[in-house]
């Protein structure tokens, strides 16, 4: 009899870690499905989600994520400029930066070029200066000359003659070239206008040396 209730209990017992075993192995199952399905689940929304947009860059913003494609545009080095820095009468300056694209905006023939082939900016007149001056003749400027003519430019304490090409005054190309203005007034242009038709007159009725003349009494 004692033999047969040990072994009935030692069944139970064998029976009781049989369904406790079957218990854990169910439950660590349906942890591992559940852990897969989550996976799943993470990577499919992954896959639905878009990429994150790329950041395309603006042309001249120094912040942008992708590198130009674009080379900087090319500056030619061998074109000459001249840098002019015009003093008027009051004090004030006025720069001028004379080069091929200045001129050709304003139907300016440059005669001259350079040894490179480009065209040079000294080579004009100092008379051609002097209508580019009047052309863009500013408000605040007072005096306003009735034309190119009434002008003086002077340049090193030499005055330039209208006919002269600015080379011909060691204009620099390196650095701005000073340049004093004054303005005559249209009284004294006329004056000078007078006066040389007046010697010409005055040459002309001269009498002749040796002439003979004659005088009457009466």
């Amino acid at each position: 009899m004692a033999d047969g209730f040990q072994t009935s209990g030692e069944d139970e017992t064998s029976n009781e870690q049989t369904q406790d075993k079957q218990s854990a192995d169910e439950t660590a199952a349906q942890q591992a499905t559940t852990s897969t399905d989550a996976d799943a689940s993470s990577k499919g929304k992954e896959r639905d989600e878009p990429p994150p947009p790329v950041e395309k860059q603006r042309e001249g913003d120094s912040l942008s994520i992708e590198p130009s494609d674009l080379p900087p545009p090319a500056i030619p080095h061998d074109t000459p400029v001249c840098t002019i820095t015009l003093l008027l009468p009051t004090g004030a300056r006025h720069p001028y930066r004379l080069d091929e694209k200045y001129l050709a905006k304003r139907n300016v023939e440059i005669p001259d070029v350079t040894d490179s082939g480009a065209k040079d900016p000294f080579s004009i007149s100092v008379y051609k200066l002097k209508e580019l001056i009047l052309r863009e003749w500013r408000e605040e400027w007072e005096g306003k000359p009735a034309s190119p003519s009434s002008i003086r430019l002077i340049h090193f304490g030499k005055l330039l003659d209208d006919k002269e090409q600015l080379k011909k005054y060691q204009f620099s190309i390196d650095s701005p070239n000073v340049v004093h203005m004054s303005v005559r007034p249209a009284e004294m242009l006329e004056e000078e206008e007078a006066g040389k038709g007046g010697k010409t007159s005055s040459r002309e009725g001269r009498p002749r040396e040796g002439g003979g003349g004659c005088c009457v009494i009466l």
